[in-house]
């Protein structure tokens, strides 16, 4: 859960410490007080974009830090483990989180004291906060996302499901793929074998070998240099062999030292040590003398034969910028061509071959199908009778509502005397439909439910999600919108009935929900030395009195509005005990 958060520079908040506990959290104050900007701090802390327009007039940097309790949340424990983001399972029980920005839109990120990225911080914050806002009822109205909700409710069974699904897809759109491209090369078979068989006589006919580059280059510069390099061997043999009579014969008289020493070391052994060096030298000059006296007999220079290695070289450099390849992959390209060619040749066998293995992925894929689609059903059953009771727990008088799961047409396979198309989510579409009024026909969600209806419909939502899901902290800001009275006390029970199993944050306008607080934050705007700066006090006994009779009364407080003020505070009071004895 979230302990604690602070801020500095950030907007009008100068610097402040605010402090969670578990249960429920209100945040009250008056309207533009910025208790939104509490929640817009810790948007930062879960890896939502950071706007420069944020950091206080005349202050070069902000920063939010958060410390948080993750000992209960083995997925978050898990993800920090493997992230390297702590050390050990007792590191989770007191974790920070620190982001930073500046004006020049520089954004650091810590977590834990290791310096991290936003998109590291986004995946694990997923694993432990969730935050309603007005953007929600947006999410909500948007039809594409109620096959989305399904899933969410599903939990790990369907999780597991998808990722089969998902494999059979991914195996389905690749046999698809590779089926199009044979059958279109069929179409263009004729064209498409003519040049291929072109390309291979071309790199038949060039016969290469490896290695053989090297040999050209080199028979070349042995051709070009003819009398240099007969010059130089026989100096070489000359240097080697001496005159007539070895006097000067390095071969002669390197063997006559080696004898020499050889006797030597039979008086003083201090001679041995260099015997080997000299004995391996012997044999280098040997081997060297009948080289070179062998490379000078054949050595001819042979003007057409080096026209022709010329001519070679330059045909194996054209077909290397042809095809920017070097030798070697000239040599397997060549053998890649051979087996295309083979290939085409048998195209109607390989598309036979890759037609029954489409049709088989196909059917694999139709039975994960039908899978997802029978369990997404049972899912919307029970959820429908989850929402109508949550909905009826929230003060609707008269409410009817379908899950409507349909599959989506198309031409991909046969599915109850249907056409339908595979999707990556399946071949099903979802449609949430509601009526309101006793007697009115089911109607799209997106096209009855008015601002209030659709925040308490949100709510009901998120009681179901949160009973299958492991987030410990949700954030609520908004959530009275266009609701009050009697319907206000019933959505202040439902988020304290929430709050008895997870973390809750409120942001409320309304008396009847800050009645069940468990920690009332009351946020205050003031001007200190011509700034505007907040406030943020934690409320007890006749303070908290006196701000829900505010809040009830709009105006400053009198007996009759602190006497209302108790009065609700007492019924609350009455309420959660009722629901903590319920657990």
């Amino acid at each position: 859960m979230l302990k604690e958060i602070y801020v500095k520079n950030f907007a009008i908040i100068d610097d402040a410490n605010i402090r969670f506990t578990g249960g429920f959290n209100i945040l009250s104050g008056e309207t533009g007080a910025g208790k939104t900007l509490i929640i817009e701090a810790i948007n930062l802390l879960i890896g939502e974009r950071a706007n420069t327009e944020l950091i206080r007039d005349r202050q070069e940097n902000l920063l939010v830090q958060g410390f948080f309790d993750f000992k209960d949340n083995s997925n978050v424990i898990d993800f920090l483990l493997k992230e390297g983001l702590i050390k050990n399972v007792d590191e989770a029980s007191d974790l920070e989180i620190t982001r930073e920005l500046n004006k020049n839109g520089r954004n650091r990120v810590f977590i834990n004291g290791n310096f991290s990225q936003v998109g590291i911080l986004k995946n694990l914050s997923s694993l432990f906060i969730d935050i309603h806002g007005q953007h929600e009822h947006q999410y909500l109205l948007d039809q594409k996302n109620h096959l989305k909700i399904i899933d969410e409710i599903g939990g790990p069974e369907i999780s597991e499901l998808k990722k089969s699904y998902n494999i059979a897809y991914r195996n389905y759109i690749d046999s698809k793929k590779s089926l199009d491209d044979i059958l279109q090369k069929q179409k263009q078979k004729d064209q498409f074998l003519y040049e291929l068989r072109l390309k291979l006589k071309e790199l038949e006919n060039l016969k290469l070998k490896p290695g053989e580059y090297e040999e050209l280059e080199n028979e070349k510069n042995i051709l070009k240099n003819y009398e240099k390099i007969y010059q130089y061997s026989s100096e070489c043999i000359s240097i080697l062999n001496g005159n007539e009579n070895n006097d000067y014969s390095l071969v002669f008289n390197n063997s006559k030292l080696f004898k020499i020493l050889s006797d030597f070391e039979k008086i003083d052994k201090n001679i041995s040590k260099f015997l080997p060096d000299i004995e391996g030298y012997s044999i280098i000059i040997e081997e060297l003398n009948n080289y070179l006296n062998s490379f000078i007999q054949n050595l001819e220079f042979n003007p057409r034969k080096l026209e022709e290695i010329q001519e070679r070289i330059f045909l194996i450099n054209e077909i290397k910028r042809k095809y920017n390849m070097e030798i070697p992959e000239l040599i397997e390209h060549e053998e890649e061509l051979r087996e295309q060619v083979a290939n085409i040749e048998e195209i109607d066998d390989i598309i036979n071959e890759k037609t029954k293995d489409f049709e088989s992925r196909k059917d694999i894929l139709l039975n994960e199908s039908i899978k997802l689609d029978n369990l997404r059903k049972k899912i919307s059953l029970g959820f429908e009778k989850q929402i109508i009771k949550e909905m009826l727990d929230l003060n609707f008088k008269s409410v009817r509502f379908k899950a409507e799961i349909s599959n989506i047409g198309g031409e991909d396979a046969d599915y109850i005397n249907q056409k339908v198309r595979f999707t990556p989510d399946g071949i099903n579409k979802c449609e949430f439909l509601i009526s309101l009024n006793l007697g009115e026909e089911l109607k799209s969600l997106t096209k009855i439910a008015s601002g209030g209806e659709i925040s308490r419909i949100m709510l009901a939502l998120k009681s179901i999600i949160g009973k299958a899901d492991n987030i410990q902290t949700m954030i609520f800001d908004e959530i009275d919108s266009g609701i009050g009275g009697q319907t206000a006390l019933v959505v202040g029970e439902k988020l304290y009935k929430i709050s008895v199993l997870k973390q809750v944050i409120c942001i409320t306008h309304l008396p009847q929900i800050a009645s069940f607080a468990d920690n009332h934050l009351f946020i205050e705007k003031h001007i200190d030395k011509n700034k505007t700066k907040i406030k943020i006090n934690t409320l007890y006994g006749e303070e908290r009195v006196l701000e829900i009779s505010r809040m009830m009364s709009g105006t400053k407080q009198s007996d009759l509005s602190v006497m209302h003020a108790n009065e609700l505070i007492n019924q609350s009071k009455l309420i959660k005990e009722e629901v903590r004895g319920a657990f």
